[in-house]
Order: C-alpha cells, then sequence, then structure tokens
C-alpha cells in the first residue's frame, strides 16, 4: 500500500489558477466516483484535469466554484 503525502494545502481555492494533483484547499468537494481519502485536488469536482479526454493533464485548472465534473 502506497501512502501519498499532500503536496500543498492552500488556504483558498486558486480559482482560475494552476493546480497539481496533490493539493488541496478548502473548498475540496469529491466528485462521484471518490473516496473521502482522496481529498486532493486530482478528485475535486471543481479541478480540470482534461480527465474526459484522451490524455490528461498533469497540471490543471481550478475553476471554483463551476463543477467540471460530478
Amino acid at each position: 500500500m502506497t501512502v501519498q503525502i499532500l503536496r500543498d494545502v492552500m488556504p483558498e481555492p486558486k480559482r482560475k489558477g494552476s493546480v497539481w494533483p496533490r493539493q488541496r484547499c478548502p473548498a475540496f468537494t469529491p466528485r462521484q466516483n471518490a473516496s473521502p481519502k482522496q481529498a486532493e485536488c486530482w478528485f475535486c469536482r471543481y479541478a480540470d484535469f482534461h480527465l474526459t479526454e484522451p490524455v490528461a493533464l498533469e497540471v490543471g485548472i481550478c475553476c471554483w466554484p463551476e463543477v467540471q465534473l460530478e
């Protein structure tokens, strides 16, 4: 079992800014299929990592308060 360490806990959403998978902010809201233990931007409803595209982005965009994926 691998334990991931959060790289950066932000004090607020980085609206329209770049976010990395292991970052998190107080506005984190998990997508439907995410586990509550996966509280990081990669699993957030407000982050756009182009997960529905053939190739996902390594660095996403915070679109808070606009939901990107349920």
